[in-house]
């Protein structure tokens, strides 16, 4: 389980991550009005992905609803736990998986 460090500087358990492919970060300017939360399959838009979308990257962080442009951290690449991710619509990671992996975004699913 990885660990996170929020604003605070207070850590907690984080259960994004699901193995070791390597991780590639990049930044993304998310649009004034568009709330974000970590695990979100963003859009070539920048906001959660919904039906239709073209997947882009994975939210690092989260991101309220600001009247102004926000800039974050995103994932490019790397190996995420399904049940930590989300859409912006009824879709869910699974429906995604095909469209990511050409990405190197893998979903995976924790063992029972």
């Amino acid at each position: 389980m990885s660990e996170i460090t929020n604003p605070t500087g207070v850590s907690k358990p984080d259960n994004l991550y699901a193995g070791g492919f390597p991780e590639t970060r990049d930044t993304r300017t998310i649009p004034a009005g568009t709330a974000v939360k970590r695990g979100d399959i963003l859009g070539a838009n920048f906001k959660p992905i919904l039906t239709g979308g073209t997947p882009d990257s994975i939210a690092l962080e989260d991101v309220s609803a600001a009247a102004e442009m926000r800039i974050i951290t995103v994932s490019l690449t790397g190996e995420f736990n399904a049940n930590a991710l989300s859409t912006g619509d009824s879709t869910t990671p699974d429906d995604w998986k095909g469209e990511l992996r050409k990405l190197s975004i893998f979903v995976r699913h924790p063992a029972p």
